[in-house]
């Protein structure tokens, strides 16, 4: 027996050496071929994501024909347009017209909009809008490869860590429409520049300032709420360096970070000054808690949403689902909190065999603080609210902070994960961690005399086998658990747009008039906007989707009250569930209602008013404005008023 017990044991040895020896092969691969090959792998991924449509498919939208997907599409093209045509792309009046948007106070994402206008030019802003929501898989989980690549040395290692981020439960999640959120390879590169600035301080001091400054610039113009959550997580790893090892901050290193730090906060300052000010200071800007404020709040992380799956997951049991959906306010899209039982082992049990490596803690400990952030004010277990206070609570209260969602922390709660198993699996196949530069401290002491990597605290034992097959099942679980229940819902717009705006009928509506739409242009029933973006912003439209000022310096999504108020009343209450809750009681349609139509249509110089049957209750609202404004002609799949100033004022009286 014990003869056989050996030669199993060495049989064992023998697959686990020529896994071993097949990953180091791999590690040994060109660093430029392995990345493209890398890049390959996640690209053939994401094609998965939005079948059956397809890479900047212009007929197809996520989720629905409404809301959130809507309203970016229409930022994303807003950008181009308004610079060919010399509008201002941080503010319009295309939409809630009369008063206008303050688009630099909402979520415009201006550099994606200029980097999308050649396809939004020739295929429209849903073709652009849906291309970058689809590149936002790849290249985030691409920015983390080369990022833990850059640090690891291991290519097997920034691999796997980049598939982790990259296709993250918060990525899946975000990318059911918000772009964004979701497009976000630059924060792992920022902490890879910070990291460069302030602890390996190499020869490129000035190079990689502003390499960090033209990062920080750039995340600005894509989400100012990601570059915020991004220096808080930044702020607290900086904190811990300083308290861990306060004798390594000396004036050398201080005069060094400076050298690097100045040429990218004058390169970011002058770009970002104006649309800084005019998100904060500039017309219709606007001030408080966008989303509900600290308190109230619904989109917070639950203290069981690492461990318990939502339907996003394509392999998890039902019961765990049903919990898991209710979490962050039962929106799937915000609830990107989701690790996983096995990436959790799996980390576990990299800090504990790798405890001796600094960068290991700290990965986990930054991890953590995330984590807690994403709890909220509030903790909440099992979708029932405690009492118990979290730290969120009082930095919520900061300016710029907060109006960030605590859910959105769950971003970082999975890149330090990423990295804590990016490091483990280096260190496996015999790197040493993240690479030093010249002025290694004892948080970076060379390995080994050679000055290349830190630390050199891990001791090199022969591994068993036990060790690597855990780690082999924990990697394979982990991977299978975070499987995503891909292809995303997505609408054909086909069969969403009227006719009469993918045709050259819509030309009848003169250039610049103003339009009154039914359904109302109100969140999430706005497809009033998707028909001005099909028909390439020739109009202005009343109503829309944006935060804009409210009453008692308050933030509000709904379009500003124009009086005569009655008519926005009307046509909210009959649009939308939520145009019930702003009017609870239903409007009659009298004469009086009749005559303020007429009213409303001549102050606000509204030119044409399109109706499009969308329920059985249309026919209240199409009686109303027929009574007000006469027939209609009827063409393209909607009914349309043309010259109703005319129309409205040849009525009255």
């Amino acid at each position: 027996m014990i003869p056989a017990t050996s030669s199993q044991a060495s049989a064992a040895e023998r697959r686990r050496l020529d896994i071993v020896d097949l990953l180091r092969r791999l590690d040994a691969t060109r660093p430029a071929r392995f990345a493209t090959i890398t890049l390959l792998v996640y690209i053939a991924l994401s094609i998965f994501a939005y079948l059956p449509a397809w890479p900047g498919d212009p007929h197809r939208l996520v989720t629905c024909a409404c809301g959130d997907p809507v309203e970016q599409a229409w930022y994303i093209g807003w950008v181009p347009w308004a610079l060919v045509h010399g509008h201002n792309p941080f503010f319009t009046s295309w939409m809630e017209y009369p008063k206008g948007v303050n688009l630099a106070a909402n979520t415009e994402m201006p550099l994606l909009g200029l980097l999308g206008a050649p396809i939004t030019f020739t295929a429209g802003s849903v073709s652009s809008f849906s291309l970058l929501l689809w590149l936002a898989y790849p290249l985030s989980a691409t920015a983390a490869f080369f990022a833990l690549r850059h640090w690891t040395r291991s290519n097997v290692a920034a691999a796997c860590g980049g598939l982790l981020y990259g296709f993250s439960a918060y990525v899946v999640g975000q990318g059911l429409g918000h772009l964004n959120l979701s497009f976000v390879p630059l924060p792992p590169l920022i902490f890879m520049a910070l990291h460069e600035v302030l602890v390996r301080q190499g020869s490129k001091a000035r190079r990689w300032g502003v390499t960090l400054g033209l990062l920080v610039t750039a995340q600005f113009l894509i989400s100012f709420e990601v570059l915020a959550t991004t220096g808080v997580i930044a702020f607290f790893g900086v904190v811990i360096l300083a308290v861990a090892r306060p004798r390594d901050i000396d004036r050398a290193r201080l005069v060094h970070a400076w050298q690097a730090l100045w040429p990218g906060v004058t390169i970011a300052v002058l770009v970002l000054a104006y649309p800084l000010y005019f998100q904060l200071a500039g017309p219709l800007s606007v001030h408080g808690p966008v989303q509900g404020g600290i308190i109230f709040d619904p989109f917070r992380a639950d203290l069981l949403g690492p461990v318990v799956p939502t339907f996003s997951q394509r392999f998890a049991p039902a019961a765990a689902t049903r919990l898991g959906n209710e979490f962050a306010g039962g929106d799937l899209a915000e609830n990107g909190s989701y690790l996983g039982i096995p990436l959790l082992l799996l980390t576990a049990w990299s800090v504990l065999r790798y405890r001796r490596d600094r960068w290991v803690l700290l990965a986990a400990g930054l991890a953590l603080i995330a984590y807690v952030l994403s709890l909220g004010a509030k903790l909440v277990i099992a979708h029932h609210q405690t009492s118990v206070p979290l730290p969120f609570d009082l930095i919520g209260r900061i300016p710029f902070v907060q109006d960030i969602l605590p859910v959105r922390f769950s971003l970082y709660q999975t890149f330090f994960v990423a990295v804590v198993v990016a490091l483990a699996i280096a260190h496996a196949l015999g790197h040493d961690g993240l690479s030093s530069g010249a002025r290694a401290t004892s948080l970076e002491q060379p390995a080994r005399g050679d000055g290349r990597h830190l630390p050199a605290t891990i001791a090199r034992s022969r591994p068993k086998i036990i060790a690597p097959l855990t780690a082999a099942v924990l990697i394979v679980a982990a991977v299978l658990s975070l499987v995503p229940r891909w292809p995303s819902p997505t609408v054909d717009l086909d069969s969403s747009i009227p006719p009469f705006f993918t045709s050259r009928a819509s030309d009848q509506i003169p250039e610049g008039s103003i339009v009154l739409s039914y359904p109302f242009s109100l969140f999430p029933t706005i497809q009033a906007m998707l028909w001005q973006e099909t028909d390439l912003w020739r109009w202005k439209l009343v109503g829309g989707y944006a935060s804009v000022p409210g009453a008692h310096n308050t933030v509000t999504p709904w379009p500003p009250a124009l009086s005569p108020i009655a008519v926005q009343r009307f046509l909210s209450y009959w649009t939308s569930a939520e145009g019930r809750l702003l009017v609870t009681t239903p409007p009659v349609a009298s004469s009086r209602l009749v005559a303020e139509v007429r009213l409303y249509v001549r102050k606000y110089g509204i030119g044409t008013v399109i109706f499009e049957h969308v329920s059985p209750q249309s026919a209240i609202v199409f009686s109303v404005l027929e009574r007000a404004l006469g027939k209609p002609m009827f063409e393209g799949g909607v009914a349309l008023w043309f010259d109703a100033q005319r129309r409205a004022a040849s009525r009255s009286g």
